[in-house]
C-alpha cells in the first residue's frame, strides 16, 4: 500500500514538472494525489482492524496512527444518523433507573464508524446527567501517559483525578507501596508482590471507596489490548484477583460501565455475555452521510449579497455548500460543492466513504474535484 502511494506521488510530481501541464492541471493532480494518499492510509487502517477482529486472541501489533485522546464534550458539528443507536444506549442507562444491579455494555465497530460520537451524545444527555453522578469519561489513550510503562496505573490515576483525587494523594499511594516492599525485605518476610502490584491494589481500593454507594457511569473509550485490561468486569461468581479492574467498581449501587473498542474479541472478554455487546455498523442512509459531509465541508452557499442561494422556486439550495480557505500563495480561495446531479454525487460519496462518518468528514477536508459530469462542483 505505502509503496503504491509513493509511486503514485512520484509520478504526479514528475508530470507536474513538465511544461506542457497547465497550472490548473498541476493543481488538480496534486489534489488527487493528496486524496489517494490519505484515503489509502484510511483503507489500510480498516484492513488492519479487520485482520485483528478476525483473530481476537491474536497478539499481532496494530497500527497506532489512528489513536487519539478523546473528550466527553459534544462535537462541534451536529450528530447525524444515530437515532436508533442513541435510543438503545439511553434505554440501557435509563430503563429501571431504581435498579441497584451493576451492568456493563460494549460498543464495537471499525475505526471511524462513530463509537465515540455516539457515547458523547448519550453521556451529555439531560436525563442521563440526572440519573448518574458521578459520570467519568476515560480516554484509554492519553497524550500525557502514552510513554508510561504501566497503562493500568495510568488509567486508574486518570479516573481518580476525574473524581477529584489530588496528585499528592496518588503520590502517597506509590510511596506506601515502596515502603511496604522495602520493610518486608528488611524484616525477611516473604513478599511475592511487586511494587507495581501493591500500587495497583491501593489505587483500586481508592477507586472503590470514591464510587461506593454512588450511581456512577464510567465510559472507557477505545480499549485496546495494550491497555492491559481484559478481564470480565461483572463476574462475581468467581473470586477476582485483587488487581482486577472489577475490584474498583462497587456492584450494589446501580453503576454502569460502557466500553468502546474496535476489537470485538477483547470487548467480550471485558463485558462477558453476547447480549452485552452492541455492534455499530457504517451508515446505510445516504442522506445522513451527505449531511455529515456537508457539516464538515462548510456553510450553505451564499450569493454576492450574503444570502443563501435559492433555486428557481425560491427555496434554499440544500445541496450547495462552500468554504473559504487560504491558498499556498496566501490568497483567499472559495471552494464550492454544488453538484448538478445530487443523487449521483451522493452515491459516489457513499461508495468512497463506505458509510463511515469519519471517512465522509475526511473527504470534505479535501478540495473537491471538478469533472465532466459535475461542472458546477
Amino acid at each position: 500500500m505505502e509503496q503504491e502511494i509513493k509511486r503514485h506521488r512520484d509520478l504526479v510530481m514528475a508530470l507536474a514538472n513538465k511544461k506542457r501541464l497547465s497550472e490548473i492541471d498541476k493543481k488538480l493532480a496534486m489534489i488527487e494525489s493528496t486524496f489517494k494518499i490519505n484515503y489509502g492510509y484510511w483503507l489500510k487502517g480498516m484492513i488492519d482492524d479487520s485482520s485483528s477482529s478476525a483473530t481476537p486472541d491474536s497478539k499481532v501489533r496494530r497500527s497506532k496512527t489512528s489513536r487519539v485522546e478523546t473528550r466527553p464534550d459534544l462535537p462541534e458539528q451536529p450528530i447525524r444518523g444515530f437515532v436508533n443507536e442513541s435510543l438503545f444506549l439511553k434505554n440501557f442507562l435509563l430503563k429501571g433507573k431504581g435498579s441497584e444491579e451493576f451492568k456493563t455494555l460494549a460498543i464495537v465497530g471499525k475505526f471511524g464508524v462513530g463509537k465515540t460520537t455516539l457515547c458523547q451524545d448519550v453521556f451529555n444527555d439531560k436525563d442521563v446527567k440526572e440519573a448518574y453522578l458521578p459520570r467519568v469519561w476515560v480516554s484509554m489513550y492519553s497524550e500525557e501517559t502514552r510513554e508510561e510503562g504501566d497503562q493500568k496505573v495510568a488509567v486508574l490515576k486518570r479516573i481518580l483525578r476525574s473524581l477529584g483525587v489530588e496528585d499528592e494523594a496518588l503520590d502517597s499511594i506509590r510511596t506506601e507501596a515502596d515502603e511496604e516492599k522495602r520493610k518486608n525485605a528488611e524484616e525477611g518476610r516473604r513478599d511475592e508482590e511487586t511494587v507495581k502490584e501493591k500500587e495497583l491494589f491501593r489505587l483500586l481500593n481508592a477507586l472503590n471507596s470514591n464510587l461506593f454507594g454512588k450511581r456512577y457511569l464510567i465510559v472507557l473509550d477505545d480499549v485496546w489490548e495494550d491497555n492491559e485490561w481484559s478481564q470480565r468486569l461483572d463476574d462475581e461468581k468467581k473470586p477476582q484477583e485483587k488487581t482486577h479492574l472489577s475490584c474498583g467498581f462497587p456492584k450494589g449501587s446501580g453503576g454502569r460501565v460502557i466500553v468502546t473498542s474496535r476489537d470485538e474479541g477483547l470487548a467480550k472478554k471485558i463485558v462477558g455475555e453476547e447480549e452485552n455487546v452492541q455492534r455499530l455498523f457504517p451508515r446505510s442512509d445516504v442522506e445522513s452521510v451527505w449531511e455529515i459531509y456537508k457539516d464538515a465541508f462548510g456553510e450553505p452557499m451564499k450569493d454576492e449579497n450574503g444570502e443563501v442561494v435559492k433555486d428557481a422556486a425560491g427555496e434554499p439550495m440544500k445541496d450547495a455548500v462552500e468554504k473559504h480557505v487560504i491558498g499556498d500563495d496566501g490568497r483567499p480561495t472559495k471552494w464550492v460543492v454544488n453538484p448538478r446531479y445530487p443523487g449521483r454525487y451522493k452515491k459516489e460519496l457513499m461508495d468512497k466513504s463506505g458509510g463511515v462518518p469519519w471517512a465522509a468528514q475526511m473527504l470534505a477536508k479535501i478540495e473537491p474535484l471538478k469533472n465532466d459530469e459535475d461542472k458546477d462542483m
